[in-house]
């Protein structure tokens, strides 16, 4: 954590707002960042969710005013025959249809969203759009996964 030049004080002891960018592609990356989003809560700060996967994923494990969901799918993720099975050239396909198209649409409402909740950070599980929006809006980011 850093210092705050002007206070003096300790980043984890300020009130912080997250925006935190999660894939809807399947459950996995979202029920694994739960657990950051419920410490970062605990911890009292602020978290806003953007994501494509259902809500009780979030709701079910995190019962708080500070814990708010905002539906987008900004990540189609990847598009499989089946469990283990990637189908590459369909997934290039929806990714260019939902995220390069439209790319400098969503940017423009991204940034604008994160100025309107005044976010200090931004943390992305695989969202490409996520950490470009949080630098058009001057806006610290991080992406954040379990992945190797």
């Amino acid at each position: 954590m850093r210092i705050d030049d002007n206070e003096g004080v300790s980043a984890s002891s300020k009130h912080l707002v997250f925006a935190y960018y999660v894939t809807g592609h399947g459950f996995g990356h979202a029920t694994r960042v739960v657990e950051v989003v419920r410490h970062l809560i605990a911890a009292g700060h602020d978290v806003l969710v953007v994501t494509g996967a259902p809500d009780f994923v979030f709701t079910s494990k995190i019962q708080s005013p500070r814990l708010k969901i905002r539906k987008v799918l900004l990540d189609c993720g990847a598009v499989q025959a089946d469990a283990l099975t990637v189908d590459r050239l369909a997934s290039l396909e929806k990714y260019v249809e939902t995220a390069v198209v439209p790319r400098a649409e969503i940017l423009k409402t991204e940034v604008e969203w994160l100025h309107s909740i005044k976010a200090d950070f931004v943390v992305s599980d695989v969202v490409p759009v996520a950490c470009r929006a949080a630098a058009d809006a001057g806006i610290r980011s991080v992406c954040v996964t379990n992945f190797r």
